[in-house]
């Protein structure tokens, strides 16, 4: 039985990461973007992180800081490395 609550704990997180993908993907993308409108203000990533509203960085706090977007971000990293290639 404590085998079969540990496999379903992680499918759950699993699924759960799957059903995240989306979000973290549309968060990965716009990280991107924002990294290079950082670098044509040539600023460095501290400056830029102090400049910005208390809300976008405590929506990028929670999104990165979580347990539960670990899966996630990960899968949309690698697939945003896949589909940008260079």
């Amino acid at each position: 039985m404590g085998v079969n609550v540990l496999l379903g704990i992680l499918a759950a997180y699993i699924l759960l990461s799957i059903a995240l993908l989306p979000m973290q993907y549309r968060y990965i993308k716009e990280l991107k973007e924002m990294d290079k409108r950082r670098k044509e203000l040539e600023l460095k990533q501290d400056e830029y992180f102090e400049k910005m509203s208390f809300e976008t960085q405590q929506l990028h706090f929670h999104a990165q800081g979580s347990f539960l977007f670990i899966g996630a971000n990960l899968m949309a990293e690698l697939l945003y490395n896949w589909k940008h290639k260079k």
